[in-house]
């Protein structure tokens, strides 16, 4: 063996001697860097064959001025070139394709007034890439952005939104029946820099406003130029069903009715839900007494109720007028047992008015006699008369 260069002398047949190296280790590193490359090969290889990643759109989104909008969006993997497409619904308004920029003015006006939608994709050698997520636009009229984009009452107990009609630049709302339309306070969006009611600046979800007629709201652009709308509150017509007073509407008054009024909107309100269920006297006590409430039609359910607690004293819970009467819904000291029509009409309005009708009979305040009073079933619709010591359910309305 030869120490120095740490070979091994093999001796051959014939006298000849030759060095025998140590491959082993050196193989070993040879075959690691083979595998890589094969690897990153394969890796490389599969980079180049996919197709381009998704790009993100990133303008023009929302209300803009300029029919020919600067499109632009994000740098997608491995992507070449650039596609985009502009849709009102499902029909293209515009194509592009082969940009290799990530923004484009577009050179075609584009329609004012409507909702587009703008996607973009990448395409590369390999084919095209999936597309962006679409984005909604609009192009408004008149140069300079002046609009109210929304319009709302919010105020109220169900908030109410306006239907803005940009043609007629027109904004028109409903308001349920009842509504105080004389101090109402709007929340709007605006494009534009300032909003005006004549000479006085409109803070939205702040500034009140009479609407008791049009109203006039003027918008101001960045540019001094202005545009006004007409804003018109319509209070809506009474209807059974109705949440108004404290209750539910359950009957108006027609042609012929007591307490009828011609041009007016007039009527009855139920309570929203039971005084009493379970049940409880007409009378107080065991002792019988004619109380002079013998008003059967409609609109003499308020002057019976008096009649009885005038007659039967406190305590007026006790019994099934002053229990009605004693009802203060809606923060409201008016309510009363209704007549013997009125109770009828709650029945046949039972349905609209909804909520809970647990008795299955119930007093009416028109006595009959000093020992009976008529009531209501609330199953089949039959009225009848009852003792008024028996215990019958309660259901208090008021009139407005």
């Amino acid at each position: 063996m030869n120490a120095r260069h740490g070979r091994n002398l093999t001796v051959r047949p014939g006298g000849r001697s030759t060095l025998r190296s140590r491959r082993g280790p050196l193989a070993a590193a040879l075959l690691v860097l083979f595998v890589l490359s094969c690897l990153f090969g394969a890796a490389a290889s599969a980079s180049a064959s996919a197709a381009p990643g998704k790009p993100t759109a990133k303008a023009p989104k929302g209300t803009i001025t300029t029919p020919k909008p600067t499109f632009k969006w994000s740098k997608a993997p491995r992507a070449a070139k650039y596609e985009l497409r502009v849709y009102k619904g499902s029909k293209l308004q515009l194509k592009k394709s082969g940009l290799t920029k990530l923004s484009w003015k577009s050179s075609k006006a584009l329609p004012k007034d409507v909702s587009l939608t703008w996607k973009v994709r990448a395409s590369s050698s390999r084919g095209a890439g999936p597309w962006s997520r679409s984005l909604k636009f609009k192009v408004m009229t008149g140069g300079p952005a002046k609009a109210i984009t929304a319009f709302s009452l919010q105020g109220l107990s169900s908030p109410v939104t306006g239907t803005i009609t940009e043609a007629d630049h027109a904004i028109a709302l409903t308001v349920p029946f009842g509504t105080d339309v004389s101090a109402l306070v709007a929340t709007f969006t605006t494009t534009g820099s300032a909003v005006k009611v004549s000479s006085a600046a409109q803070t939205s979800g702040t500034t009140s406003n009479d609407f008791t007629h049009s109203v006039i709201y003027t918008v101001t652009a960045g540019d001094g130029s202005t545009q006004a709308y007409t804003v018109t509150v319509t209070v809506a017509a009474v209807a059974i069903g109705q949440t108004y007073g404290g209750g539910i509407i359950a009957y108006v008054y027609q042609s012929g009715d007591l307490g009828y009024v011609a041009g007016e909107s007039h009527g009855f309100i139920a309570a929203t839900g039971d005084q009493s269920s379970m049940g409880i006297q007409w009378s107080i006590g065991s002792t019988y007494v004619a109380t002079g409430a013998t008003g059967v039609a409609l609109g003499t359910g308020a002057a019976n109720t008096t009649a009885i607690i005038a007659a039967q004293g406190t305590p007026a819970i006790s019994y099934a007028a002053g229990l009605a009467r004693a009802y203060n819904g809606g923060g409201h000291t008016d309510w009363y047992l209704p007549s013997k029509d009125e109770l009828r009409k709650l029945y046949l309005s039972k349905d609209a008015i909804g909520g809970s009708w647990s008795a299955l009979y119930y007093w009416s305040s028109s006595e009959l006699s000093p020992v009976s009073a008529w009531l209501q079933n609330f199953a089949n619709g039959n009225q009848s008369t009852d003792v008024k010591q028996d215990l019958q359910g309660v259901h208090a309305v008021r009139s407005f």
